[in-house]
């Protein structure tokens, strides 16, 4: 076992770990021993600190002993194999590593109890290897089965080539946190549909619920103008695990407190696409986000690379009256688009869903939601999409992909998703 530097809690060589009311939250829960996968840590050296790991060797095999899903090199279900081995392996964990081996695992996490009021809750992944920015990959992650959209925007700007290990901190946003009261919550990271072969492993994953204050934090400076016109966007949401800010007419703010690591910012405005950046920032540090948002567009060239990526899209050209399913004119654009979209692919079958904000009760927002993906779907059907081929659901307010505190947040959350139905 690898002696451990100054600075790793007590029972970092466990593989489970729950701690109630300790220095960090009033909840703790870990999987995974904090160990580097093996390799172990440089000397004064603390995976919370933000600091990378030195390069290492590849895991090809998993660690005998290690929590499920970690220690083990991975490899997304959807790469192409051939006796095992992946046929178009990109670098060392997919080049080493074997079918059924290196399929996709589960992280349980074992959260038991929680407390009797929850205001934050926070997941820390030491992530290892990913490298979706120049290899093209896109992760999905799911706790319980279902997506966490922040998460995957924030692994899926990752290049962790070396390979290198380092910490990220991801804030689980209020709707889901009902997945913590099953007592047990498994995390998946997989890519399904790109067939990449972008190999990768988690040396640990812990839950923080009511953090206490960051023991190692950052600070960052954020700058958001129009990409178009590269005017600044006064009023823009800026966020940073438990950390919002909102620009000034100058298209500036400022976040502090921020854990150290990979930060994953984020900014958005009404009428724009959020964006997201990670930036790597050791303890102590000052850091720059410079953001040039751009307005929300809908073509048939869109939607078809998005699906093709992550297998789902979000239009938010579609319109309804307040409070009503009824669509409005203004929808038929971005309706046209999805027609075509559907009628390319003549063998598929779709689900559209319905999604809301916060505002409201959650049944009434769930009714609605439904209400409102039925309208889309008879809309389709009148111009020419089998019936059979179509899905409506509606999910209401519990499955948001922004921040439902901020407008910005909010108009991102009220959307109609197409997916392909698996």
């Amino acid at each position: 076992m690898p002696t451990p530097p100054p600075g790793l809690p007590s029972g970092w060589e466990k593989e489970y770990v729950r701690t109630e009311n300790g220095p960090e939250a009033e909840l703790l829960v870990r999987t995974g021993a904090i160990d580097n996968l093996g390799f172990g840590w440089p000397a004064h050296f603390t995976p919370f600190s933000g600091e990378s790991t030195p390069s290492h060797g590849w895991i090809c095999t998993s660690r005998p002993g290690s929590a499920p899903g970690t220690d083990r090199s991975e490899l997304g279900t959807g790469v192409l194999t051939k006796d095992g081995v992946a046929l178009h392996p990109l670098e060392g964990y997919s080049g080493c590593s074997r079918r059924p081996d290196n399929l996709p695992q589960a992280i349980p996490l074992t959260v038991g109890s929680l407390p009797p009021k929850i205001r934050r809750v926070f997941f820390q992944l030491f992530l290892d290897d990913f490298q979706p920015v120049p290899l093209h990959s896109h992760f999905q992650i799911t706790l319980n089965g279902t997506r966490i959209p922040n998460f995957e925007d924030a692994v899926n700007q990752l290049d962790q080539t070396g390979p290198i290990g380092k910490l990220l901190t991801l804030e689980l946003l209020p709707e889901y946190w009902p997945i913590l009261k099953s007592g047990t919550v498994n995390l998946l990271i997989d890519d399904p549909t790109t067939g990449m072969a972008d190999g990768y492993a988690v040396n640990f994953v812990r839950v923080l619920v009511n953090p206490k204050p960051w023991r190692y934090a950052v600070s960052i400076s954020c700058n958001v103008i129009d990409a178009a016109t590269q005017r600044p966007i006064a009023k823009a949401d800026v966020s940073a695990a438990d950390v919002t800010a909102t620009t000034a007419s100058d298209g500036n703010c400022r976040l502090r407190n921020v854990p150290a690591g990979l930060v994953s910012v984020n900014a958005g405005a009404v009428g724009y696409d959020s964006a997201v950046q990670l930036l790597d920032l050791p303890a102590g540090q000052h850091g720059m986000a410079h953001f040039q948002l751009k307005r929300h567009k809908e073509t048939v060239a869109d939607l078809k690379r998005q699906i093709a990526q992550s297998g789902t899209v979000a239009i938010y050209g579609i319109h309804f009256d307040t409070a009503s399913a009824k669509l409005r004119a203004d929808s038929l654009s971005s309706l046209d688009q999805i027609l075509q979209v559907i009628k390319s692919e003549t063998s598929s079958h779709w689900i559209i869903a319905g999604h809301t904000d916060n505002q409201g009760g959650a049944e009434y927002n769930l009714g609605l939601s439904l209400a409102r993906a039925r309208s889309v779907v008879a809309w389709l059907t009148e111009h020419g999409v089998a019936a059979g081929r179509l899905t409506a659901k509606g999910y209401g307010l519990t499955r948001p992909v922004a921040d439902n505190s901020t407008e910005a947040g909010r108009a991102l959350n009220r959307r109609v998703e197409v997916s392909l139905q698996k």
